[in-house]
């Protein structure tokens, strides 16, 4: 549904974005990564025809993204910004009327899709608000509600989270995975990791304009591990577990908290069976045994190379 092949922008001194190719399939949720100035910004405006490529190209829905086709992207694409103005003197209702008409919406159809987008964004009991009146949380739900109005496949959201607090962003997951559910294709981009890696299909981690890593959160964090962190629960003397454990080979390090054992292993998953065989054979009850996921942040800091106080 929303495809790029080498795409480029440059704006010259190394700013812009470099042979980007990204494919998001219908129905999921992919989630561009990157620090400030890394291109997400500019590759989501690409997309939706408000800027034009140096190179290569982009398509929705398989209909390139040209100056002669931007009417046709135009009603495929919901696009919602960062930050966008609003009228403060008009109602909810009077501002999405307003972009129903823009959006060519038949006025005998424009009461309806405004209930139905407010009701998708949980924002029905907003209708005679005014705009100027709105919190941050509120003025993203009628944000939300005006990309829906005219019924678009493909949603691009421009960290939809920023500035929400923990309750809104967590509203806010809800109601994208929904969104999904009903057969929208979203692309949206984050600084805040943790929602990105709850909510997304797939991800990609840009930086410089460039596309450091594609997949999902699974694929990219084992492609970068070098070693694994099991969790072991025991019933046994967890003192002479660590102690086998230390003595087999590959494990680099093993901690323990009550009945846990927590152990760094440099080794092959066929090597934890034999791991897990050693310390049955010399009497350790295993009741438990799994191997923990790096998260989608630490991901993004070895991809890019960044330390824990170097993130943006």
């Amino acid at each position: 549904m929303i495809r790029t092949e080498k795409l480029s922008k440059d704006y010259g001194n190394n700013r812009g974005v470099f042979d980007l190719s990204l494919n998001v399939p219908k129905g999921h949720i992919y989630g561009f990564i990157g620090p400030n100035g890394a291109g997400k910004t500019t590759t989501i405006k690409v997309l939706c025809g408000l800027l034009r490529p140096t190179a290569g190209k982009a398509y929705i829905n398989d209909i390139e993204v040209r100056p002669r086709h931007v009417r046709q992207i135009k009603k495929l694409i919901g696009y919602m910004p960062d930050s966008f103005g609003v009228y403060q003197q008009m109602s909810v209702w009077e501002y999405l009327d307003f972009f129903c008409a823009a959006y060519r919406i038949p006025t005998k159809q424009r009461r309806k899709r405004v209930d139905e987008a407010l009701k998708l964004a949980e924002a029905s009991y907003m209708l005679d608000y005014q705009m100027g009146s709105l919190s941050h949380g509120m003025n993203k739900r009628v944000a939300l509600a005006r990309i829906l109005l005219h019924d678009p496949q493909v949603l691009i959201m421009d960290e939809p989270a920023n500035g929400l607090d923990p309750h809104g962003r967590i509203e806010m997951r809800k109601m994208i995975q929904r969104l999904r559910d009903y057969g929208k294709t979203i692309l949206l981009s984050s600084h805040i990791l943790p929602e990105l890696s709850s909510v997304c299909d797939q991800v990609g981690i840009i930086e410089k304009g460039r596309l450091l890593a594609n997949g999902t959160v699974k694929d990219i964090t084992s492609s970068l591990r070098k070693q694994m962190v099991l969790s072991i629960m025991i019933q046994s003397d967890a003192a002479t577990a660590a102690s086998l454990c230390k003595d087999f080979p590959n494990v680099k390090e093993v901690n323990t908290s009550g009945n846990e054992l927590r152990v760094v292993f440099a080794g092959t998953r066929n090597e934890i069976a034999e791991l897990n065989e050693t310390l049955v054979h010399q009497g350790v009850r295993i009741i438990g045994l799994r191997e923990e996921q790096d998260d989608l942040e630490e991901a993004f800091l070895k991809v890019t190379g960044r330390h824990d106080g170097e993130a943006s």
